[in-house]
């Protein structure tokens, strides 16, 4: 499921002079202006393989190797500048955006359709576990040559969300059994969000507090997760990213575009395991499969960067993963937090490793325990790593004291601060 402009080639690959901007740092390449924008005819054929939407032109402020930037878009997703067929604006409810995708897909079956939310607070929602009820629920407008759009009509940070996480399990907001749905620039920073049971369904240009996705009652596939921010540390026992199957279900083909993702500390003495990114079965035979992080950073948790079981196809690509105490220059563990002595970036069972794994244009600071590479290519890594299938990892050890902070020029060359001016300025386009 391809959505970047540019292919690999197109970016220039800069090395910096000093220590704090390291060797493997990738320039983000800007995206060509917008295409101009086409009404599709209600009769017009779904074609088989739709060209991916390009994604609106980043601004020239845009910088940083890894995270948001402006420059990707989901696939299939008419911009908000478009020529539309049908606009709908709604208040930041959503039942009523509900009945209006309902009402909207039966008006124009194949035609670009936009849902505008009106600047407000979403109320609470109905819980963001794996059997809570959905504030957007079996919605199936999949088939369809373009995704809905839902946006806030009046950009990002004009319509918000209620609750904290700590109400996530009550209060939090999941996406079930939808298809054909692309929700897109929403400031969901201080609550959960949980993707059950979906297809065919992106969430985009959006900050969120935790981001989870189950498949439990039906595969979950084709989901994308674009330019999807998690800015602030959590100092709780808790994932900041779950992948989670039961039932003898599968997630299967999610991307993870220019995402950020900041790390969560548990407590001094806690048992908990507590994960940036958890991969996990709790019943059945499903699998996690093709999974691709691209021109995203993650953090280390207390526990690990990535944790993954029962889970095949990863690619690393243009991604950073920083284990260890590297990440806390940025995000500092405070007092009565968990200090970590471990450095778990990428971690596998032995016994159930991730397995069909690939690492291009990306770089891996801390171990890797449980990872069987097919292909390597142009990857930095800090530590010696499980010798790939084809192709080499390449090991800096000016990068191998996992109990110092990266220097402050790394986060700003690589990862500026996702903060709200920041965000306002990349994500202009809405």
């Amino acid at each position: 499921m391809e959505s970047m402009k540019s292919e690999w080639g197109r970016r220039d690959v800069f090395r910096a002079a000093m220590l704090a901007v390291p060797a493997f740092a990738v320039a983000q390449t800007m995206m060509p202006g917008r295409a101009s924008a086409t009404t599709i005819d209600p009769s017009c054929e779904v074609p088989a393989d739709p060209v991916p939407t390009p994604a609106p032109e980043a601004p020239a402020s845009a910088t940083g190797a890894y995270g948001p930037a402006g420059s990707h878009w989901p696939a299939r997703t008419p911009e908000p500048g478009d020529a539309f067929d049908l606009v709908v604006e709604v208040e930041p409810n959503w039942w009523t955006i509900q009945n209006a995708i309902a009402d909207a897909i039966q008006q124009q079956p194949q035609g670009k359709i936009k849902i505008a939310v009106k600047p407000g607070v979403f109320d609470y929602g109905y819980g963001a576990g794996s059997t809570d009820y959905g504030v957007l629920h079996g919605i199936n407008a999949g088939g369809r040559t373009w995704r809905v759009l839902v946006v806030p009509r009046d950009g990002w940070g004009t319509v918000t969300a209620s609750g904290t996480i700590a109400q996530a399990s009550s209060r939090g907001y999941a996406f079930v059994s939808v298809s054909g749905i692309s929700v897109v620039g929403f400031d969901f920073s201080g609550q959960a969000v949980l993707v059950r049971d979906a297809q065919d369904f992106a969430l985009a240009w959006s900050t969120v507090g935790q981001l989870n996705i189950t498949a439990n009652n039906a595969n979950t596939s084709g989901v994308e997760f674009v330019e999807c921010v998690l800015p602030n540390q959590v100092d709780d026992d808790t994932d900041r990213m779950a992948f989670r199957i039961a039932n003898n279900y599968s997630i299967d083909g999610v991307s993870l575009l220019g995402c950020y993702v900041a790390p969560a500390y548990k407590a001094a003495g806690s048992s908990s395991h507590c994960d940036t990114f958890q991969a996990s079965r709790s019943s059945g035979s499903g699998g996690i499969r093709n999974l691709r992080f691209e021109d995203s950073v993650f953090f280390q948790s207390s526990s690990q960067v990535l944790m993954m079981e029962r889970t095949s196809g990863v690619s690393l690509a243009h991604s950073a993963f920083i284990g260890g105490l590297r990440g806390t220059g940025r995000y500092p563990i405070g007092a009565g937090r968990h200090v970590m002595t471990a450095q778990n970036t990428l971690w596998g069972k032995t016994t159930d490793p991730v397995t069909n794994a690939t690492a291009s244009d990306s770089f891996i600071a801390g171990s890797i325990r449980g990872w069987n590479f097919a292909s390597a290519s142009n990857t930095v890594v800090s530590h010696t790593p499980p010798t790939p299938a084809s192709g080499e990892f390449t090991v800096d050890d000016a990068y191998a004291a996992a109990d110092q902070p990266l220097p402050q020029g790394w986060y700003d060359a690589n990862c500026p601060m996702p903060d709200a001016a920041r965000l306002a300025t990349i994500w202009a386009a809405l």
